[in-house]
Parts: structure tokens; sequence; C-alpha cells
């Protein structure tokens, strides 16, 4: 571990504050049109049908899930209904809202040569592609070249410096007519973390080669639904994903996300999500950190202490560093990030790394994501109690022994 870098220069203090971390979006204007998800049963009705229940419901339709046979609807004058059991209906539920696990702070700053972050330093990602500790990346293949990695967020600065390179065509839920322009800056700091570029100005990520597919599941007030992320997973199949990024949470338990994580995990996707910001206790991990599919990601200072604010649980699979992250934020600027949205692409990152560095397929199957988690647990540095725990998992990140353990 080291902390080298060139320096950079230090504005002026000017506090400016977007804050994600508990924030109650509940009768918030984006959901003043109540949204339900009307799951159907398979093989029972086909889409002409499913489209006749909806329209004699008195129910507006909004949109299709096909991955789990649904159909996203929204009230008409404050009427219409529908219930499970009717027309083949198999259940309806809320179409809950997600929120981002991230909180920004500090003056953007701008114009300083490259660093690199203290938590990319502390998993010892940069041993990985900087055997000669020199700020520059050896070599593509262990850098996560090639790996294709899903940010579901609030989209990227697709012109930053430190990510075009890195950045390819993902997808916009919010407004599919639209690229996934990030216009609120929590998608663009994810990103940073996770693969900025070795370009000589500002930070270096985790996998400084893999690849950034944005998929904007939130709005730029940083608002999204259920039913979005839902969508945006069967686009991460569809588009042959290989590792998915979700900084967001919900303390909603929806079936229909849990098919769809399902379905995505099945597909081989790694699936890695922020833990939640609800603080410490036996049982605060949020949804889809919570499913057992997802790798769910608690926080850590620079002192490996599970930050105050961390989620905990029993589901809690790793930790990872986050607070105060330096990464990339709007209009080629870097700003400070706190938060269990800043440690899970620390993972996510890193998943690129193993990926990229030719892990075996031990079952034969064109499926590695069962290999990359357990490189990922085998590889952790213990923290708490001995063992896995409900405040670190399996223990601290470590991107280096995960990529060099023996046949991974």
């Amino acid at each position: 571990m080291r902390w080298n870098g060139r320096s950079f220069t230090t504005l002026a203090v000017i506090v400016i504050l977007l804050s994600f971390m508990g924030t109650a979006f509940a009768g918030s204007a984006h959901q003043a049109a109540a949204r339900s998800i009307v799951v159907f049963q398979k093989g029972f009705v086909d889409q002409t049908e499913k489209d006749n229940i909806i329209k004699k419901a008195g129910l507006k339709k909004v949109k299709d899930l096909e991955m789990i046979n649904a159909v996203v609807v929204e009230q008409e004058g404050g009427s219409g209904s529908l219930t499970e059991g009717q027309g083949g209906v198999l259940r309806v539920e809320n179409d809950a809202v997600i929120q981002l696990q991230g909180n920004l702070k500090g003056h953007p700053k701008k114009g300083f040569d490259e660093v690199l972050p203290w938590g990319v330093d502390r998993i010892d990602a940069d041993n990985v592609w900087d055997s000669n500790h020199d700020m520059d990346v050896d070599g593509r293949r262990w850098a996560g070249s090639g790996v294709r990695v899903a940010l579901l967020d609030t989209g990227v600065d697709m012109k930053h410096p430190d990510l075009r390179k890195n950045i390819k065509k993902g997808y916009n839920v919010v407004d599919p007519q639209k690229p996934p322009y990030d216009g609120l800056g929590h998608g663009t700091h994810v990103a940073g973390t996770l693969a900025a570029v070795d370009n000589r100005t500002g930070v270096l990520g985790v996998a400084p080669e893999a690849l950034i597919y944005p998929v904007k599941v939130m709005d730029d007030e940083g608002y999204g639904t259920i039913s979005g992320v839902i969508e945006a997973l069967e686009w991460c199949i569809e588009n042959n994903m290989q590792v998915v990024n979700m900084s967001f949470g919900t303390n909603e338990d929806i079936q229909s996300l849990h098919d769809a994580i399902t379905e995505a995990y099945k597909s081989g996707l790694v699936l890695v999500a922020a833990a939640g910001n609800d603080g410490p206790g036996d049982d605060t991990v949020e949804y889809p950190a919570r499913y057992s599919e997802v790798i769910a990601v608690s926080a850590t200072d620079n002192t490996d202490t599970l930050t105050e604010w961390s989620s905990s649980g029993p589901e809690v699979e790793i930790a990872a560093p986050g607070a105060d992250i330096l990464s990339t934020f709007l209009d080629g600027g870097y700003i400070a990030g706190y938060g269990t949205s800043m440690a899970a692409p620390h993972v996510s990152g890193t998943a690129a790394l193993i990926i990229s560095s030719g892990i075996r397929d031990k079952d034969n199957d064109g499926l590695i994501n069962r290999e990359v988690r357990e490189a990922l647990r085998r590889s952790a540095t213990d923290l708490g109690d001995p063992g896995q725990d409900s405040l670190y998992g399996y223990g601290l990140l470590n991107a280096e022994g995960a990529v060099g353990l023996p046949g991974h």
C-alpha cells in the first residue's frame, strides 16, 4: 500500500452539499400518479389479453416488463384497480421508489496531477496493474480490459476526461430517447472509482481499463423506481453485461425485483449493491443488497472501521472504503463522496479485475459469477469478529489477493 501521486492544487473551500442519504421520497411529485407492477401468470394470457385486462380495469399502461411477465400501470383519475387472481393476475405490487446511497461534499476540484485515491490504494488494486509503482498501468489484461460493467445510477458525464475513453453506449430508462447523461453527479462519481483511466490527470479507478455502460435508472433529482431497475436488468442480460453496480436501495421487499435479480444472477451477472446508509443495527441492509444473489457492500473509513452510517446485518458480504472518496464529478471536476454508494464500485471494479485476469470456470457452465464471488470472499482481510460477521461480512476487500489466488 502507498500514498503516492502527483500533487494537486487545493481550491478555496466553498462547501456545497448534494445529500442523497436518508432522503424521504414518498409522496413526491415524481410519484403523483400511483404506479403498480401487475404480474401475470406465465402462459395464462398473451400480450393482447394483458392489455385488455389493464384497460378494462381502468388503468393506464406505462410499459411492459417482459422479464417477469408484468405490466407497469398507473391509475387514471384516481380510479381503477386489479387484484390477485383476477384475469390471470398473479400479484399486484407497489412500484416502490429507490434512493441513492451516497453523499457528495465539498467544492469540486479541477486541474491537478493524477493521484491514487486512498480507497483504491487501501484495497491494493493498483498492485494488480502497476507492478513497478510508477502510477502507470502496466498491462491491459490485468486492469479490467474488455470487461463490461453496467452502472445502474443517475447516468455518467460521458465527456469527463477521466471517463470518456472507457464509456460505452448505455441506456436511459428514464427517457429512452436520450443518452444516459448525468445531471446530478452521483453516477459520475461512482464511475470514477470503478474505472477512471490512466491519463496523467485526476484520479485512477480500481479497474482503469474496464468498459463502463451507464444505465440511467435515476432522474436528475435522484428519483428512480423498482420497475426502472427491472427494465435495466433486462437490458443488462440482453446486452451481455458481466458486472452490475447498484449504488441505491429501498426498504421495501418487492417480489418482482427479487425475481428480476434472480434471473440476472442465473444469466451469470456479478451483482453488486450498496448495503445502505441506515446506520448500525442487526438488520439494516436494504434491497437489492439484501437478496442472497447480490454482493452486499458495507462501508469503512481510512482506519478500517465501519462508518457510523453504514448499514449492517447478516447479508453483508464484504466491506470496502466508502468515506472521503475522491472521484470524478460533473464538468470535468472531482469531489469527495461518502456512503455505501462509494464502497460498492470498489467491489465492482475488483470483480472486473478478477474476470480480466482469466478466472477459471470451475463448473464448466459458461458462468463465472459464483467463482468471482468466491474469490472476493476467500481473499478478504478479516475484520471485526473472526469469520463472517454482520459489520464487515467476510472482511475488507482485497483486490490483489482476489486476483492472485492460485487457480482463482
